[in-house]
């Protein structure tokens, strides 16, 4: 059986966008709900997929999060203090931070993919930001669309807007994960497609307090370039 992949432009940063409309081109009948996850549970799972580490004798969660335009940044908290978590964009890092923490103070700083956190005494950890990437896509919810391409999904915030969204992941089959960022705002009037299967879509739409992951027929002709940075 031939199998139709097509990956969408909807949801890519504006200047990136195609300006066809999906509900425009789409047809063969409505929008179904096919599963639905609470946005609390996805937000409560999201430590769960990051990095645990400990140094200067302090105990702490690294991750990865992504901005408006999808850049990644490398996140930084205290397990017990969530609310102080610091943020660096990925490609700053070369030139190195610092983050100081209830008297503690870090030293960060990123070479080939590898982030080195150092204690005031020297001590540290390396961080490989594809492990990172490897906790977020193994330990957050998955779900699989026509039976083909999985995904992973986890709460996005954005840093410096702290806008909030559902970032979606999968495998390539060259090994690399593509992902995207989907903010609440953009789908809470109608859904954002990620990929089409077979001559349907699906995607994600927020209705209430629930992410909603639904489906619609298309046309065989439909057809979009991926929406998706790959790491």
């Amino acid at each position: 059986m031939k199998i139709l992949l097509v990956l969408l432009l909807a949801g890519m940063p504006a200047a990136a966008q195609n300006a066809a409309a999906p509900d425009t081109v789409a047809s063969g009948g409505g929008i179904s709900v096919v599963n639905q996850v609470p946005l609390l549970e996805l937000l409560a799972a999201r430590d769960m997929a990051s990095m645990p580490l400990s140094v200067g004798g302090k105990k702490f969660l690294a991750t990865v999060v992504f901005d408006d335009a999808w850049d990644t940044w490398f996140s930084l908290k205290p397990a017990d203090a969530p609310l102080a978590a610091g943020a660096w964009k990925e490609s700053d890092l070369a030139g190195g931070a610092v983050y100081s923490c209830g008297g503690l103070e870090l030293n960060l700083k990123e070479t080939n993919g590898v982030v080195a956190i150092l204690g005031p005494a020297g001590e540290g950890v390396s961080v490989p930001v594809s492990a990172l990437f490897d906790h977020l896509y193994n330990d957050s919810f998955k779900i699989t669309f026509g039976g083909i391409v999985t995904y992973s999904m986890f709460r996005n915030l954005a840093p410096l807007t702290e806008n909030e969204g559902t970032a979606s992941m999968r495998i390539g089959s060259d090994g690399l994960y593509y992902f995207s960022v989907t903010p609440d705002t953009q789908v809470t009037s109608r859904p954002r497609w990620l990929v089409g299967v077979n001559s349907v879509l699906y995607g994600l739409k927020v209705e209430g307090a629930s992410l909603l992951f639904v489906s619609k027929p298309i046309d065989k002709s439909y057809s979009f370039s991926p929406a998706e940075r790959c790491r």
